[in-house]
């Protein structure tokens, strides 16, 4: 078996195991376990060792899993482990089925043992093929009675659930007689927590597992909503509420949109959310990942129901579509709309002005307001969340429109548009219509808080949708960028998982538009910071950089051929007393200067210099108020030059800090020496640089390795095979 290393190659697993085998409670004894080998060998030939007669009646059985060894899992095995030669999985599971036929019903040795050896997928399917599951079926169902008095019916429906989760397909051949048996005892009072337990797990495994539509319809009947709501309500046995939610899941999974939908009145019914989030989600302790996976499957079956009306658009021949519509201006606007209360403001010769003038403050985009509900996602949805902000949050609606109408026209934030487009961007976050996985344990605890969570959880969100557009100071050609602002709010809250609708309005309302720039940047700046540490660029800024740095020599000598203008002091240091300029000449080998000037105010050309210097003539660059001898200790930007051919100096005070590093870097470049200055512009250009390069690359991963390179071909010798 080939497994991955660190850097993506592939390494093969080791084809000699060294393990030990062991016999009939013996010493084990040490064995080099070629994985080359036939299985049915390698157990021939510990039999010899062993002298033990009639191998093919023989297996390995892991000493410490009590699992058998087979041509599919001997792949697993690692040095030192300890196998057992045992009897096969058949005959096994012959003796076990001849113990289970002849054995007395009061007998409670045979049920453990069976509970136990179902565990294992090869015994497991022996059994099943010799008749146990048959024979296992008809003990439960004949003499239940009696398994319970003798304290095995939780083995006996132990073994039950291990032997058809191994074997699989058996779970719709079960007898409808004996899935109703079992759902009596999943409803019962029965305070036996394993048989309370087991029962709803075979029935959660016969609705999702099976393709029986009588037995499917059976467990329906028999285990209701509001069974399953005594269940949940019930403080501790968490294997029982999670057992219990399995079985509501598998209806709703198996169930079609009205079947679900039935279900789902009837979970709001008998508060089912409330009674999850009162023992489960509210409570200190942290919650089991099969728990989690029941809770994140019945939040994504619940959301699902809003599939539907998400892709539905607005239909002007349906009676509930044209209810929904017209309650929006008579819950916001009841006196405007008093007139227009009969009157299909949609349909040509409609209510004319007044009614375009209602839809038009109510932020609508087109003048019949039900064309904006044409686009799916969110279709009538949007509306529905519409009306139930305006009726139940009827004070926050109105603050919404009243906080808009003082502003101007085209810094107004538009209510129904607002909604429209919010209800899309929630049905997105929260995968509204997307398949839900059995294996997730991500779910919102605000989810179990509220019956009516979508709707809340929107009126919540525009809220802030208008907060954010008055802190953006925004306008109506800024709205997609404050819907682009409100998910990174809305995503970077739910992160931290609100317990409930106030405490997700304080999170929101915590999360300002100031702190989500903050957010962006830092996330950006570890991306940079990961991509930046990532050895082929670094690799790649090394050989870079010195390309950057003579970059910045040639500009700091640049600088120094276009010249500057220098201070000069009296010899008392206390005055200015003229200035004077130098330059250095094209060919970098010269500099030229002038003598102090009191009319110096320009930079002269070359011609007009007429002292000069030959760079190799400079001995040494002094720099500070400290070595420069003839310093101005009022000036602070002051540089000498020491000649080669005397103990003169030429010195120079800048006019300013960026003049100063200039000149003392370009003479450090002069005469070979490292720049003082230049650190910043160098990781300036060199961050521009690699930012230009890595353009192509953005947002992905960059290896720490190059990729391995396929060994040559067995040949050259191609052709085209459709030529």
């Amino acid at each position: 078996m080939a497994t991955a290393d660190g850097d993506g190659s592939k390494k093969q697993a080791p084809a000699i195991i060294k393990l030990a085998v062991q016999w009939d409670n013996k010493q084990p004894v040490l064995y080099d376990f070629d994985q080359k080998q036939p299985l049915a060998a390698i157990v021939r030939a510990m039999c010899q060792r062993w002298g033990v007669q009639t191998p093919d009646r023989f297996a390995f059985k892991h000493i410490d899993t009590n699992t058998y060894i087979t041509e599919k899992n001997r792949q697993n095995l690692a040095n030192g482990v300890i196998l057992k030669l045992t009897l096969s999985p058949a005959i096994e599971a012959g003796n076990m089925f001849e113990r289970l036929r002849d054995a007395p019903p009061t007998d409670p040795q045979v049920m453990r043992d069976l509970a136990v050896m179902c565990k294992d997928v090869s015994f497991a399917n022996e059994f099943a093929a010799c008749g146990g599951l048959k024979t296992l079926a008809a003990r439960i169902e004949e003499k239940s009675e009696i398994l319970l008095e003798s304290s095995q019916f939780g083995s006996a429906l132990t073994a039950l659930q291990e032997l058809l989760d191994n074997t699989g397909n058996y779970w719709g051949q079960l007898s409808p007689s004996i899935v109703a048996k079992i759902c009596c005892f999943a409803v019962s009072t029965n305070p036996d927590a394993l048989i309370m337990a087991r029962s709803l797990s075979i029935l959660e495994s016969v609705v999702a597992s099976s393709n029986n539509a009588e037995l499917i319809s059976i467990v329906r009947e028999k285990i209701t909503v509001q069974d399953i709501a005594k269940h949940l309500q019930q403080t501790g046995d968490m294997d029982r509420k999670v057992n219990a939610l399995g079985v509501l899941n598998a209806q709703m999974s198996r169930a079609s949109i009205p079947e679900r939908q039935d279900l789902y009145k009837d979970a709001c019914s008998f508060r089912l959310r409330e009674a999850l989030y009162s023992t489960v989600v509210s409570q200190k302790a942290a919650v089991p990942v099969e728990m989690a996976q029941q809770l994140h499957l019945f939040q994504a079956l619940q959301l699902s129901l809003i599939g539907s009306r998400m892709q539905t658009k607005f239909d002007k021949d349906n009676r509930v579509h044209m209810v929904s519509l017209q309650a929006l201006p008579q819950s916001v606007f009841p006196d405007e709309y008093s007139a227009l209360v009969r009157r299909p403001t949609f349909a040509p010769g409609g209510p004319g002005l007044a009614g375009a003038a209602i839809w038009k403050k109510l932020g609508f985009v087109n003048a019949n307001p039900a064309q904006d509900f044409d686009e799916v996602p969110p279709g009538v949805l949007a509306l529905e969340c519409l009306v139930f902000f305006a009726r139940s949050h009827h004070d926050q609606c109105n603050k919404f429109l009243l906080d808009n109408a003082g502003r101007r026209e085209t810094h107004q934030c538009p209510f129904a548009r607002s909604g429209i487009v919010l209800t899309k961007l929630l049905c997105d976050i929260l995968h509204v219509g997307e398949v839900a996985s059995e294996v997730a344990t991500s779910y919102l605890p605000i989810f179990y808080s509220t019956e009516s969570f979508f709707e809340e959880f929107f009126s919540v969100c525009i809220q802030l949708l208008n907060k954010t557009w008055r802190e953006m100071g925004a306008s109506g050609v800024d709205f997609e960028k404050v819907i682009a602002v409100v998910r990174k709010q809305i995503t970077e809250v739910l992160k931290l998982n609100p317990a409930n609708m106030a405490d997700l309005k304080r999170h929101l309302w915590e999360m300002t538009y100031s702190r989500i720039i903050g957010i962006i940047e830092e996330e950006k700046e570890r991306v940079e910071d990961v991509t930046t540490r990532a050895k082929p660029v670094v690799e790649l800024r090394d050989r870079i950089k010195p390309q950057v740095i003579e970059l910045v020599k040639r500009q700091r000598l640049l600088h120094l051929t276009e010249g500057a203008l220098f201070h000069t002091f009296s010899n008392r240091g206390r005055q200015l007393r003229a200035n004077w300029c130098c330059r250095l000449s094209p060919n970098h080998r010269v500099l030229h200067w002038n003598a102090p000037d009191d009319n110096c105010t320009h930079v002269l050309p070359l011609e007009e210099l007429p002292k000069k210097v030959a760079v190799s003539e400079i001995r040494e660059l002094l720099i500070g108020r400290d070595r420069v001898p003839n310093s101005v200790r009022s000036q602070q930007f002051q540089f000498a030059l020491r000649l080669s051919d005397s103990e003169l100096t030429l010195d120079f005070v800048a006019e300013d800090e960026k003049q100063f590093s200039m000149w003392i870097d370009g003479l450090r470049v002069l005469l070979n020496q490292p720049m003082d200055f230049a650190n910043d512009d160098i990781e300036m250009l060199l961050n521009m640089d690699m930012k230009l390069r890595l353009l192509d690359v953005e947002n992905a991963p960059i290896p720490d390795q190059p990729p391995r390179i396929p060994p040559d071909p067995p040949n050259l010798d191609f052709y085209y095979k459709d030529y």
